[in-house]
């Protein structure tokens, strides 16, 4: 049998070493609150990408880009932040290209790569800062910011 002070001292051990996992599990994910920006972040980008499919839907009828958001089919995808509801900036700079701003949580993860080994189309291309970016599309290359 263990002597008291001999179980008290494994206590504390094992109480140290749950402590140390737990918060070398939060550095290497990050916490919950950055992991949901994350997810909100891929959401933005997902709807600018289908924003940017729609303009070219728009152009192949129309011959030119949509004045604004509203003049796409807002009814199959999102226009507007899923946080705070403002909508997405979108700006015609040229007769073939166009800009697209959101304003991101959290700065782009440097591996857009998927565990599976998956790159998304475009999926490279979407890198951004926190804060307000803004995206040099052209109908050319739909789903996916020009470089």
């Amino acid at each position: 049998m263990m002597p008291r002070k001999g179980v008290r001292w494994l206590a504390i051990a094992v109480s140290i070493g749950m402590a140390a996992a737990v918060i070398a599990g939060l550095a290497v994910v990050g916490s919950p609150a950055h992991q949901r920006a994350l997810r909100m972040d891929g959401r933005r980008v997902s709807d600018l990408s289908r924003i940017s499919l729609q303009v070219m839907g728009y152009w192949s009828q129309h011959k030119s880009l949509p004045p604004d958001l509203v003049a796409i089919d807002a009814e199959q995808i999102h226009t507007t932040d899923p946080v705070s509801g403002v909508a997405y900036g979108y700006v015609v700079t040229g007769p073939d290209t166009y800009r697209l701003c959101a304003d991101f949580d959290a700065a782009s993860e440097s591996e857009e790569v998927g565990r599976d080994g998956y790159i998304p189309p475009g999926g490279q291309r979407w890198h951004h800062p926190a804060g307000k970016h803004c995206f040099d599309m052209d109908r050319k290359s739909p789903g996916a910011p020009s470089f």
